[in-house]
């Protein structure tokens, strides 16, 4: 079985920022009730994503909180499933 078996992990080229940010919510979410790994990866590509559009956010206060929420989430990936 795929690591990612739901199209909510999956980001195309025809998504909106508005919709990357509600799944990125619920994937946060996700994670909340089942620690893993794919999960927070995936909340990673979202926040890139998120940071990836131009003028989507312009205040450097909010891309920098969420440039450092990305980091987090990076960190929460590389821990090891032991709960």
């Amino acid at each position: 079985m795929s690591p990612n078996p739901y199209p909510l992990f999956v980001i195309s080229s025809n998504d909106q920022p508005e919709q990357i940010k509600i799944r990125a919510g619920m994937l946060i979410r996700l994670y909340l009730q089942d620690k893993k790994t794919f999960i927070a990866l995936a909340v990673v590509n979202h926040l890139k994503a998120l940071l990836s559009f131009p003028g989507f956010i312009v205040d450097m206060q909010q891309r920098c909180a969420l440039r450092r929420l990305t980091a987090h989430w990076r960190y929460l990936s590389m821990l090891e499933n032991k709960y």
